[in-house]
């Protein structure tokens, strides 16, 4: 007999992802975490001819569902400081839309889209404290691998002083969003991280590349364009 190394809940993740990339906070403390369900809501469809005089439905929009996570409350935590941002933001009217990655113990990721509703921290005397921390789930968010390359970044525009370059992404899977480093004769240059370079003194004689890095929710990859001719003075 095969034995699953699956030890209950023990291992169980579950992530907030903010921003462009995005930026993550594994939550910490969780005792419970399922994943949300959205099955869609019937629509009554019954007409004159139903057959055999039955109820007929069709599948209509997915409910925003409610998801509760209960968590060990610790006060100044990473996770603490997260989630008491965002229920501020909610309460004051500007909800922050943000990643809300599942990972069951032994099973596969899940990714929401989903705001947090409501972060209470409950009372206790004698027992550990806890807190609840109620998220609205609006859509699932399906995500494949890590970008990946296909075609190489490139470079437009005309290696001199006083001109500018402008890096060309090139071509990759996965929908990412990108970051970027200038490199001069394959040495960063430094604070030289904007989708433009203007190339100065110091850069003459010397070819410059651009190394581009794409990041989506699953990882991230780089690839450097081929080097510009040398730069010419002004």
């Amino acid at each position: 007999m095969t034995l699953s190394m699956v030890d209950i809940g023990y291992g169980t993740v579950v992530r907030v992802g903010r921003g462009e990339g995005p930026t993550w906070t594994q939550i910490m403390g969780g005792e419970t975490a399922g994943v949300p369900s959205q099955p869609p809501e019937d629509i009554d469809v019954t007409h004159f001819q139903s057959p055999g005089r039955t109820r007929e439905t069709k599948p209509g929009l997915k409910p925003v569902a409610d998801y509760e996570l209960e968590l060990q409350y610790w006060p100044g935590s990473a996770t603490d400081t997260l989630l008491m941002e965002l229920a501020d933001l909610t309460s004051a009217g500007e909800r922050e839309i943000v990643l809300l990655e599942i990972t069951p113990n032994g099973g596969s990721t899940w990714v929401f889209q989903a705001y947090l509703n409501e972060y209470t921290p409950s009372s206790s005397v004698g027992d550990k404290q806890m807190v609840n921390a109620a998220w609205k789930v609006m859509a699932r968010v399906l995500v494949g691998d890590a970008p990946v390359n296909s075609i190489l970044p490139a470079i437009s525009g005309i290696a001199q002083v006083g001109e500018t370059l402008t890096a060309l992404e090139g071509a990759w899977s996965g929908a990412p969003s990108f970051t970027y480093v200038w490199n001069l004769d394959g040495s960063p240059i430094s604070g030289a991280t904007s989708r433009t370079y203007d190339p100065v003194v110091g850069d003459v004689g010397d070819p410059i590349t651009v190394t581009v890095t794409a990041t989506n929710a699953e990882g991230s990859d780089n690839a450097t364009s081929a080097p510009t001719a040398a730069v010419l003075a002004e």
